[in-house]
């Protein structure tokens, strides 16, 4: 079946969203949320839920005025040339940031816990293992995420579940907590990378069936996955208290590090997590190689696939090689936030409101 003919189900989104939260919510969202202003944790998740619906919502409703094709394709369709440029150039830029950021990230942690000798430069290899699912297009990824998924989220959601086992539930203060000071801070701000991964239908919304309604998958995936989420803050909190999880950079994985019991036959239960989450990652970082190439091919429509492709995995390879410490992957973090929001905030709106021009002046 040709690329154009294809045609993917909302369960195959949900996959596909699945995996995007199982590369996003377990090493840097716990951190900002448990430093985020009130101590209330469950509410900056749930809100951080609610306006990712939300924004999933106005991004379903911008595919939705020319079903068949891409986003890029919408806004240049809508809104011309100019417009394409104030959303394809921002969307390119926080799409590279992002796969330079979660791959070395990833990287980070499997040198940190499981392969300490191994050089970094191999470990970025994931890059190139997900560039070749990239070139595979739509139907690889959508494939891959299924297979993903199967393997993946079993396995996390046994170990979250494991993680139950010894919670002190007298450290519950954090879940009584109503303090709306959240609002206020800059890290619950941060945390939104998480609650996003619908801007990546821009590149797969002209095989959706009804676009106007991809905010669905989206919303059934994140609704999956909450459990999970509020597991990779709660259970660090409830085992070692709100002090030391706030002092720890990976309190999920501190968390699967403390698990021990006598019947397991796996000792290392946070190898076997990374490697959960590494299939997640990879799914994401093609879907947003895929998402890139796009964008690139919709202003340079000249531009071979193949070496476009090529470009975009090699200028990640060398980008998240070149970052030089933790401390910077997390002020990366920080410093997206202001694209993040115009992307999700702006644009959609923008397009809604040329939209509503276009049918006002058919009327006239």
């Amino acid at each position: 079946m040709s690329g154009r003919a294809l045609r993917l189900s909302e369960t195959q989104y949900v996959f596909l969203m699945l995996g995007v939260f199982g590369s996003k919510s377990f090493f840097l969202y716990p951190n900002l949320i448990l430093h985020t202003a009130g101590g209330s944790y469950w509410m900056p998740i749930l809100t951080g839920l609610a306006l990712g619906v939300l924004g999933a919502w106005s991004f379903a409703k911008l595919l939705a005025l020319h079903p068949g094709l891409d986003a890029f394709a919408v806004v240049k369709r809508s809104l011309g040339w100019p417009g394409l440029l104030l959303f394809a150039l921002p969307f390119g830029w926080y799409l590279w940031r992002d796969m330079m950021l979660i791959a070395r990230a990833h990287v980070e942690i499997i040198s940190m816990t499981v392969l300490h000798t191994t050089p970094l430069w191999v470990l970025h290899c994931i890059i190139w293992v997900a560039l070749f699912l990239a070139m595979g297009g739509i139907a690889s990824i959508t494939r891959a995420a299924a297979v993903f998924v199967v393997v993946g989220v079993p396995l996390i959601v046994g170990l979250t579940l494991l993680g139950l086992s010894d919670l002190q539930f007298t450290l519950h203060e954090p879940l009584r907590s109503s303090d709306a000071a959240y609002l206020g801070s800059k890290n619950f701000y941060a945390s939104s990378y998480v609650w996003v991964g619908f801007l990546y239908f821009a590149s797969s919304a002209q095989h959706a069936r009804r676009p106007g309604r991809l905010w669905r998958p989206f919303a059934a995936a994140a609704l999956c996955f909450l459990p999970i989420i509020a597991g990779a803050v709660y259970l660090p909190v409830l085992t070692f208290g709100v002090g030391f999880s706030k002092a720890l950079s990976f309190p999920f994985l501190s968390k699967m590090d403390s698990i021990s019991h006598y019947w397991l036959v796996v000792e290392n239960l946070t190898a076997v997590f990374i490697s959960a989450a590494i299939l997640f990652v990879i799914l994401t970082i093609g879907l947003m190689m895929h998402c890139f190439v796009t964008a690139l091919r919709t202003m340079l429509p000249m531009l071979p696939g193949r070496y476009a492709y090529l470009a975009v995995g090699a200028g990640t390879y060398v980008s998240a090689l070149l970052i030089p410490s933790w401390k910077w992957i997390e002020n990366g973090v920080w410093m997206d936030t202001p694209v993040r929001l115009y992307l999700v905030l702006l644009v959609p709106l923008f397009l809604l409101l040329a939209r509503l021009r276009e049918r006002r002046s058919v009327r006239a």
